[in-house]
């Protein structure tokens, strides 16, 4: 295909020094690997040039501001090759050879799997296949609403690395189906077409045909040897394209090795025979953590180069740009709100005031942009705003299809381009997103998660669709605060403390109206708990609920009075605002917890939990509460019988 080449006019020493940067790269990972023992080297012999081709002759970085805002995404799905990203980084003298040795060792800048903000250039966490790719969705998506928003000055690529494994988890479907759809020609696809996983040949597992699945979703498919001179071609006509590309690089996994094509050789250590041989096939040191002079220089100053012409570029458009609001806001990472100003009344359900709020919030912020995973309308998350397409970038309503799990990923790519996206689905649905909400907290990203329908009281649609163990699982993610309000004041008091901070966060509502109640605080969201009911008594119980059974809980404490046990009841609408005193001080008085769903949410604070812990049934709201014995007169009984059992 290239035997231009050659010809002696030049482009043969180009190609010599392409090659040789590509085995450099190649003999900095397996080094890597040897010394942590550690890794995956099948990839980083096999997809070197890959990675190579699309740094130096395409990615428009700027060099002196990492956190450039038009510059180009690279995101390594295939996690496990991030050996091959360090040697990139090392060239750009972005990470030293003392970073390099310590590959996979204790608080390193070269963890196993990249990490965001631990790593420079690393744009997201990935390591879970799919991850990386359902996210690159959303960061190029983002692109395209902050083009238009910007007028062009906001203009980037978003360029990822995939492997069989991310291609087979169903996510990387999910998003891309997407990306299709929308015609995002700005994302493009580098698939390592190895035909091997870490267990066998891919024939053994999967016998689908990449390029039409691909061309069924509307993708340009492209085809590449593993040559830099061949990816470099694919990559400029993917640049051309009006629809996403993915280009099918055909590799060979653990190139050079003795078990090169086997899946042996995906994640085991190579031993110091194979080494040496390697090494004396690519003509490269024999001494670890060698490389070549000319291969560092001539990689970081091509693409120093580039980077900075393509950076005064931007300038000159931001001089023409006559309202520099929205990018100043967004290049000073300014997305935290206030609600000061805000109007509005109860008599509703909280979804329905959720709504009104969320719009109230979209009208002041062109940040907030989001959607649903086909339940914008049960969940009233739909923005006084035109709908997101291939035909207008600028609405700011996403329809995710009946894709949690994508939906999840792709929020987070829009979180990592500094908007402020939210989603919304059942809140027992949100297992399909745990994935992509994990990840949400990992890298402690600003999403909004709006869960509806959160309890048994969903009623006829039975156990699939009633919650009960959703809400524990969610809250023992770390970093994840898990909001469930109880009234109007309480939703302020959420959406407040979603808004100033910049952490994940899941707000969970009901389906029900509910009245506001005079006993409940804006503010006590900030505490995380606080007293709704107090007693002049000395000698009393605390009773602790939250969301829609502080009502019942309330109810409960007055026939409790009646009978002489006195009570001071708790609302608990965020449990990792509370602080740790405060649980010390609850031990000092019985204290029970009621929920309508699973105990275990409550036991942080209480072994005496009155809870749900088996799946629901269909019925009206009525009928399930007195199945699951939740009205006010059986569950005071549970009360007095739980008072029983601690005096004794």
């Amino acid at each position: 295909m290239f035997d231009f080449l050659k010809k002696d006019n030049g482009l043969n020493e180009i190609y010599k020094l392409d090659m040789k940067s590509v085995n450099n790269i190649r003999g900095l990972s397996i080094d890597m690997i040897k010394e942590a023992n550690s890794g995956h080297p099948g990839i980083c012999l096999g997809a070197a040039s890959i990675i190579y081709t699309l740094f130096k002759k395409h990615m428009n970085l700027y060099l002196d501001d990492l956190d450039f805002i038009s510059r180009d995404r690279f995101i390594l799905s295939a996690g496990h090759g991030a050996p091959l990203l360090y040697s990139c980084l090392y060239m750009l003298n972005l990470l030293s050879l003392d970073d390099l040795k310590k590959l996979r060792k204790l608080n390193s800048k070269t963890p196993g799997h990249p990490e965001y903000l631990k790593t420079p250039l690393v744009e997201m966490t990935t390591g879970p296949l799919g991850q990386g790719v359902a996210t690159s969705v959303g960061i190029a998506l983002s692109e395209a609403y902050l083009k238009q928003k910007t007028k062009g000055v906001i203009d980037y690529y978003t360029y990822v690395l995939c492997s069989d494994g991310d291609l087979q988890e169903g996510v990387s479907y999910e998003a891309l189906a997407l990306a299709g759809t929308l015609k995002l020609n700005k994302l493009i696809l580098l698939y390592d077409y190895n035909r091997v996983t870490l267990d066998n040949n891919l024939e053994v597992s999967s016998c689908e045909n990449i390029k039409k699945r691909f061309e069924s979703i509307n993708f340009q498919v492209l085809e590449a040897t593993d040559e830099v001179n061949s990816i470099d071609y694919c990559i400029n006509l993917a640049k051309k394209s009006p629809i996403p590309t993915i280009i099918i690089v055909k590799t060979t996994i653990g190139a050079f090795s003795k078990n090169a094509g086997k899946n042996i050789v995906h994640g085991k250590v190579l031993d110091d025979d194979d080494i040496i041989s390697i090494k004396e096939k690519l003509s490269l040191h024999q001494t670890p953590f060698t490389i070549s002079h000319d291969v560092v220089e001539d990689f970081y100053e091509v693409i120093k180069k580039r980077g900075d012409s393509y950076y005064q570029n931007y300038l000159k458009k931001v001089a023409k740009l006559e309202d520099k609001t929205f990018l100043e806001k967004l290049v000073n990472h300014d997305n935290t709100y206030s609600l000061d100003g805000l109007l509005i009344e109860g008599g509703k359900s909280l979804r329905d005031l959720s709504g009104e709020i969320l719009n109230y919030i979209a009208k002041n912020d062109d940040l907030v942009i989001g959607g649903s995973a086909d339940l914008s309308s049960s969940c009233r998350t739909n923005l006084e705003s035109e709908t997101f397409s291939s035909t207008n970038y600028s609405g700011r309503n996403i329809y995710f299809g009946v894709r949690e799990h994508a939906m999840s990923c792709i929020l987070n790519g829009m979180a990592l381009c500094r908007l402020r996206p939210f989603g919304s689905t059942f809140l027992t649905f949100s297992d399909y997103m745990k994935p992509g909400i994990r990840m949400s907290a990992m890298m402690n990203l600003p999403v909004l998660y709006i869960f509806t329908h959160d309890s048994i009281l969903v009623g006829e649609d039975g156990s699939t669709h009633h919650p009960i163990e959703q809400l524990t699982s969610l809250e023992v993610i770390p970093n994840l605060k898990v909001y469930r309000p109880f009234d109007l004041n309480e939703l302020i008091g959420s959406y407040q403390d979603i808004m100033k901070n910049k952490n994940p966060s899941a707000l969970v509502l009901p389906r029900n109206n509910d009245k506001i109640s005079n006993l409940t605080k804006t503010t006590g969201v900030v505490d995380g708990i606080y007293l709704v009911k107090d007693t002049d008594s000395d000698d009393y119980i605390y009773l602790i609920s939250h969301g829609e059974e502080l009502g019942l809980t309330l109810d409960v404490s007055f026939l409790l009075e009646e009978k002489g046990i006195h009570t001071k009841v708790l609302s608990a609408p965020c449990f990792k605002n509370i602080k740790e005193h405060i649980k010390i001080r609850l031990k000092d008085k019985p204290c029970i917890a009621i929920t309508l769903g699973s105990p275990y949410y409550f036991y942080p604070l209480t072994n005496n939990v009155i809870g749900i812990n088996a799946f629901s049934e269909s019925g009206s709201k009525e009928e399930l509460l007195s199945h699951f014995k939740f009205t006010k007169e059986l569950l005071e009984s549970k009360i007095l019988a739980i008072l029983e059992r601690l005096e004794k």
